[in-house]
């Protein structure tokens, strides 16, 4: 209810009258004042003028399902949006919400996290206000060796989601995290719950560097703020993150990967570069030259064989 009520005053130039709300929305003006009085504690800040009614004067940069979904405009991603103060990690409670059987779409997000994370174990440092830190739960009808294929499909849709909201161009370091100025500006983690031949449900988590000061990040990161010199609606940036990420989404599914595979071969920091791959079995090192139908990257030895990766620490070489 105080979804519509917003949606109502963000679509009426000047006041609203409670009557006017009372009446669409089958309330008393009680309710109306009650939703209203929410809404404020929320952080919106709503004029209301005796004999005139309400007007919206801005809404807040939290990450409240109430906002997020105002102009969405999606029919997947977001289709349930929980949002939390803090918590531990968005990815824990993504899975446990898959392995209850919820819809592909629903998204955990966060203000901060305890125990955020990325790849390889490593810890994703979550400034409380300050970034974006969401799961995704994804139930995609590829096989574990396609898996690759999603991930470049998200660094992506992430990518060209911060370049529509701030204008700042960001590169892909295969295999997902998103560089600007060869500083790390977000990352993408992928988990998935499968079996040999299907997979049941993947988590996506993203997290993105929005308005942390550069003091306040490692010196290898970086932030939308430092990129561009100007605050971020990080609201704005997590709505067009969705809407990019089904959008490509919804071609994979209609056309597969390889429309996608391109569109990241133009994005990509990593392609053309003389690489070192470092796994647990071992160290290769070579040249980036493509990523197969699979999105497994291709690396060209010095011996001229190539061989393929589908996961590892890639390290650009000189």
């Amino acid at each position: 209810m105080k979804e519509k009520i917003i949606q109502f005053l963000r679509t009426t130039q000047g006041f609203l009258s409670g009557e006017e709300i009372s009446k669409s929305l089958s309330l008393s003006r009680s309710a109306v004042w009650k939703h209203v009085k929410h809404l404020r504690e929320e952080g919106y800040k709503i004029d209301a003028v005796s004999h005139r009614g309400y007007r919206l004067v801005s809404c807040p940069d939290k990450l409240l399902p109430d906002v997020i979904k105002l102009e969405l405009r999606t029919k997947i991603m977001g289709c349930e949006i929980i949002c939390y103060d803090q918590i531990g990690s968005t990815m824990d409670i993504a899975s446990q919400k898959a392995f209850d059987g919820v819809p592909e779409g629903l998204v955990v997000c966060a203000e901060t996290q305890a125990k955020g994370r990325g790849r390889l174990g490593r810890q994703w440092s979550s400034s409380k206000g300050k970034g974006l830190y969401f799961s995704i739960v994804l139930r995609p009808k590829v096989l574990l060796q396609e898996i690759s294929g999603l991930t470049l499909l998200l660094s992506v849709a992430v990518s060209k989601a911060i370049k529509i909201v701030s204008d700042v161009s960001v590169k892909i370091k295969w295999p997902n995290d998103l560089v600007s100025n060869q500083k790390k500006v977000s990352g993408i983690l992928t988990e998935l719950n499968g079996e040999v031949d299907r997979i049941n449900f993947v988590i996506v988590g993203i997290g993105v560097n929005v308005n942390e000061s550069k003091r306040f990040l490692p010196k290898e990161a970086t932030s939308l703020f430092d990129q561009s010199g100007k605050k971020i609606s990080r609201v704005k940036l997590l709505q067009e993150i969705l809407r990019e990420i089904e959008r490509y989404y919804l071609i994979f599914q209609d056309q597969g990967f390889e429309p996608i595979f391109d569109q990241w071969r133009e994005l990509s920091e990593t392609l053309g570069k003389n690489v070192k791959i470092i796994q647990p079995s071992g160290v290769i090192e070579g040249r980036a030259i493509d990523v197969d139908s699979q999105g497994a990257l291709l690396i060209e030895k010095e011996d001229k064989t190539i061989i393929k990766r589908t996961s590892g620490e890639v390290v650009h070489l000189r």
